[in-house]
């Protein structure tokens, strides 16, 4: 059988099953390394009436589709695969790609686009992110959130309208304070965190919610082990620049799947990228704004000198 599948499905059922997100990784990419093997291209399946179209094949192997437990079953055994524990591995990971996760009772404010996230998130064992407009919002305080969300709201509006936006800022708030217990968690990823330091500069929700955010990263920034917060200087400028205003990557362990980089557009949705050489270019972009970036003593000192700027102008 092939430890592809074994390596992330629980046993005897101990352990954790993996999130929808991770599982259907997993899956999409043991049908497409099943396809590869046998010497098949897309079309070589299609042809023989296994499923539909490419696209769609092309849709089960990138996992952007949900998976059909008979049509999943009979790609396997198209390829080749007929031994019952591997067939029932493949359809726990079936299962596990459509199970709910606890934001599906948020769907008005928690687009499915975000599900992917979401879930690699519980997965990863490392995430990377370069923000430059605001906080990450695994970070962000719920004073400083609520500010962030209410941002795109406060045109003029009719009484209606306004307590609409309220609501949906409520339960979006719901949602990332519930999003951050992630890193609360023993088994947390590690997370690296680097800001630009007009971020620090641009008080968002007032000074004194900008205080205590600040305050937040500061004690997280000292405390947290796993946490990893640091600050890109405005001098930084003239050596590179980000790629993009909002960038993550996730590392997922060797099991779950390939890496991911998540690419956020402020207010627009964002774009997921696993095509290896885009991936990389992302990654060495990353990697060239943290050796930019200050150490943890500076970032600490950074911050509280912006703490104490904030509280001089009240």
């Amino acid at each position: 059988m092939s430890d592809r599948v074994l390596g992330v499905v629980p046993d005897g059922g101990e352990g954790t099953a993996q999130p929808p997100a991770a599982a259907g990784m997993v899956l999409g990419n043991h049908l497409r390394q099943l396809r590869e093997d046998r010497g098949y291209i897309m079309a070589d399946v299609v042809a023989a009436r296994v499923i539909g179209s490419v696209s769609t094949l092309s849709r089960y192997e990138s996992a952007k589709t949900p998976f059909q437990e008979e049509v999943v079953v009979a790609l396997l055994k198209f390829y080749g695969t007929t031994d019952a524990g591997e067939l029932a591995d493949v359809r726990e990971l079936v299962r596990l790609s459509q199970a709910k996760q606890w934001w599906a009772g948020f769907r008005d404010v928690v687009p499915g686009c975000l599900d992917r996230l979401f879930s690699m998130e519980t997965s990863a064992e490392e995430i990377r992110t370069y923000q430059g407009f605001f906080v990450p919002g695994l970070l962000q305080t719920a004073d400083y959130a609520r500010a962030v969300m209410k941002a795109p709201f406060r045109k003029p509006a009719n009484e209606r309208a306004i307590r609409e936006s309220e609501r949906k800022v409520g339960r979006r708030l719901a949602v990332r304070l519930r999003r951050q217990h992630l890193l609360d968690q023993t088994d947390a990823p590690h997370y690296y965190a680097l800001l630009d330091e007009g971020i620090l500069n641009r008080p968002t929700g007032g000074k004194a919610v900008m205080r205590g955010q600040l305050r937040h990263l500061y004690n997280l920034a000292e405390n947290k082990e796993r946490i990893h917060i640091r600050i890109l200087p405005f001098a930084a400028a003239e050596h590179a620049a980000a790629p993009t205003s909002s960038l993550t990557l996730l590392k997922l362990p060797p099991a779950h799947g390939g890496d991911m980089v998540y690419v956020e557009a402020t207010n627009q949705g964002g774009t997921y990228i696993n095509d290896i050489d885009e991936m990389e270019a992302h990654r060495a972009a990353l990697d060239d704004l943290w050796t930019l970036a200050v150490g943890k003593k500076q970032t600490l000192a950074l911050l509280e000198q912006y703490i104490e700027r904030l509280a001089d102008t009240e």
